[in-house]
């Protein structure tokens, strides 16, 4: 076991708040990802203009990633920033220096509302390895807002390296003089959400966000804008300027990724506006336009797609050599090599509303980008991962346009649910929009595809304690919202009925929520979202409204006590309580109270009867016989879970993602929470946390589960 010391700052911290120095510790953790590649919106490309084999990808919530070339693998870009940046994984838009190769710039800031963190501009010195933040002190930026597949709207000079533009949702167009340190709006733009940014020279273009507004431009450095005459009126998405000085953009109704029924792509050459789109859309077949690139070694090439195609043979993509005159479509001679990742064969094939959308090429397919080094070399994102061509060049002698699945250790499936049970698979997800699934082998993507039948949202999973073979699931937006497995997971059948919230179909607003299993999976516990709690203890063929259950929050949910088949516990947030109840189901009442109110994680620790864990934001506390102790020098607690015990301990090991000593980290405690270990490094916090899982077979290993970033292992080294 490897040991280190941690800082003199570090134990004076940990001294100040009540810890003895020797009970913290740092011990020496590799963390890998879990493979899934994909499984989220990848919505933006970015080459190097002038420095070959440097390509970037963003996503909505995942962060940014490098394309490592030799290893033909991604590299993550964002895994060192902590909780408290952790709208740094909300990527809007991103630049490098075209004089620069090591330059990168990026935003955070996933969100638009007033309860969202302001946004920030990010910079690195050596291809997002290591960054700086600046904050933009009342401006928030959408990374997972609509027009997301926009841009890029943040753009360095190329005659000036020190000068960046960056056009915001609701902020207008801002300028940087200093590398990104600082930004000043500029008065001349007058519209407040910008889509699209070009620098030309002297000459900056701009798209509006505002429906029907068009595109700006300034001919004098930004010293004034005006609307170019001619310019549709609609929302520009994205735009590239060629050789000649035609400028090529394409156009759509609506900011998107949905919400799309109109678009164009027009040129701009001098003053004269032309309709070059290569397919037009009907009342009866709407679509838009937003994916855009040049082909950099043979002027007059264009590449655009379409977005938002939901009929008509879903969405596609486009060629032309001659500079839009005339098109050649993909689709019919695309081949998309999904070999190795059954999960991707089942969610094209899936069942559920959206599946007509990616069949085909896809959907939202906002990203695409030709190599300019490499005139073969096509990629583009999909709301599930990325897809990369090395023969584009067949589209136009008849042959198949080979498609790889490019996503080697590309994790953006965002997990709902993480469970690690004893027996069976190793690890078990519910993730957002892609189902769940099984892992077996962790070296590999999950061999037996998505827990079919397949269903886009799965907002949770959970196992029997002593009959982990038992497992249940709930799924959104389906006709079907509660499964239930006998054999691990292998196969799935129908719960035979649901609480009457989910009766209605109304899943918008009657969203499936959570469902827990007692210890020996004869009873369950379904908490639909915003709704109370039902019970049931005869395999979900009748739910009954369980007694003394508080007024529904967003989130609750029940959990199931590891020994006692008949017990439940829930934690009441708004009240600072811990319910029980000891009849499966039927009614709940006080445990322990005089807790924080707010949010709060609740677990019961495997073979204990009744012993629980709270992970309350400000503290962790100790729950038996219904008197809750907090757990001395914690200063913070957001999850707390169990793994295997150490040897020579009866008491599983803790694991813990909060604050010790005002130093934030993942923990581990093998004696109770008297002592801890530091398992991570600030090189490797991945923001904030989705879920944790202790390894219940293997002490010492931990799953979790970072917002947006799949599911990784951590391991003893």
């Amino acid at each position: 076991m490897n040991w280190t010391a941690i800082t003199l700052a570090g134990v004076l911290a940990l001294m100040a708040g009540g810890v003895q120095a020797e009970s913290v510790r740092t011990e020496s953790y590799s963390w890998k990802t879990i493979p899934f590649q994909g499984g989220g919106f990848v919505d933006g490309f970015l080459y190097h203009p002038k420095t070959p084999n440097i390509l970037y990808a963003r996503t909505d919530v995942g962060g940014a990633y490098r394309y490592d070339y030799g290893n033909r693998r991604w590299v993550p870009l964002m895994d060192g920033f902590g909780r408290d940046d952790w709208d740094c994984f909300g990527v809007m838009t991103f630049a490098v220096d075209p004089n620069a190769p090591q330059r990168l710039y990026a935003t955070c800031g996933l969100y638009l509302s007033d309860r969202a963190p302001d946004g920030g501009v990010i910079r690195s010195e050596d291809q997002g390895a290591t960054w700086q933040k600046t904050t933009l002190k009342g401006i928030k930026l959408g990374g997972n807002a609509m027009g997301r597949g926009a841009g890029e709207r943040l753009q360095v000079d190329p005659s000036n390296g020190d000068v960046l533009w960056l056009g915001t949702p609701q902020n207008g167009l801002l300028k940087s003089t200093d590398r990104g340190r600082s930004f000043s709006r500029m008065a001349a733009f007058v519209p407040k959400a910008v889509t699209t940014v070009l620098i030309d020279g002297k000459t900056i273009y701009a798209g509006s966000g505002e429906t029907g507004d068009g595109l700006y431009h300034s001919v004098d450095g930004g010293e004034t804008f005006r609307k170019i005459e001619g310019s549709p009126k609609m929302i520009p998405h994205q735009m590239a300027l060629d050789a000649d000085g035609t400028l090529y953009v394409t156009f759509a109704d609506a900011l998107g990724p949905w919400g799309v029924s109109d678009g164009a792509v027009w040129k701009l050459k001098g003053d004269v506006w032309t309709d070059i789109s290569p397919a037009k859309p009907t009342k009866a077949l709407t679509f838009g336009y937003s994916g855009l690139d040049l082909d950099r070694q043979h002027p007059g090439t264009i590449v655009v797609a379409t977005t938002n195609r939901y009929s008509g043979g879903g969405d596609d993509i486009y060629l032309s050599r001659d500079g839009g005159a005339t098109w050649k479509p993909f689709k019919d001679q695309a081949e998309h090599k999904a070999d190795g990742h059954p999960w991707l064969l089942n969610y094209m094939k899936g069942d559920d509303e959206d599946s007509t959308a990616r069949k085909e090429m896809g959907h939202w397919m906002d990203a695409l980008k030709i190599n300019p080094f490499n005139s073969d070399e096509l990629l583009y994102g999909t709301g599930y991962g990325v897809w990369m061509t090395r023969n584009l060049s067949a589209l136009e002698t008849g042959g198949s346009v080979v498609f790889d699945f490019e996503n080697e250790n590309f994790e953006e499936t965002v997990i709902l649910g993480l469970e690690s049970p004893p027996k069976g698979p190793k690890v078990l997800m519910a993730a957002g929009d892609v189902s769940g699934s099984a892992w077996h082998d962790l070296s590999q993507t999950p061999s037996r595809g998505l827990f079919s039948p397949t269903h886009e949202t799965n907002q949770d999973v959970a196992f029997a304690a002593l009959a982990p073979n038992i497992i249940v699931r709930s799924a959104d937006n389906e006709n079907i919202s509660g499964y239930i497995s006998y054999d691990g997971a292998d196969s799935w059948q129908p719960l035979p009925a649901e609480p009457p919230p989910l009766q209605t179909k109304d899943w918008n607003n009657n969203r499936a929520g959570k469902i827990a299993i007692s210890a020996k999976g004869k009873t369950m516990i379904w908490v639909p979202e915003n709704h109370p709690a039902y019970h049931s203890s005869d395999g979900g063929k009748t739910w009954t409204l369980s007694k003394g259950w508080p007024a529904p929050q967003r989130g609750q949910e029940a959990v199931a006590d590891k020994v006692n088949d008949a017990t439940f516990y829930m934690f009441d947030r708004a009240a600072g309580q811990v319910l029980v109840s000891r009849d499966r189901g039927q009614s709940f009442g006080l445990l322990a109270g005089g807790l924080p109110a707010g949010n709060g994680q609740l677990r019961a620790a495997p073979g204990f009867e009744e012993e629980l864990w709270l992970a309350s934001g400000a503290a962790l506390y100790r729950i038996r016989n219904g008197q809750p102790v907090a757990i001395a020098g914690v200063d913070q607690a957001w999850q707390v879970t169990f793994g295997k015990a150490a040897k020579g301990h009866k008491y599983p090991a803790v694991f813990l993602w909060g604050k010790l000593g005002g130093e934030e980290g993942l923990w581990r405690s093998d004696d109770e929470g008297t002592h801890w270990t530091r398992i991570n490094t600030d090189a490797t916090r991945f923001g904030q946390m989705r879920a944790i899982a202790g390894d219940p077979r293997e002490h010492g290993v931990l799953y979790i589960a970072p917002d947006g970033r799949g599911i990784m292992v951590g391991r003893p080294q």
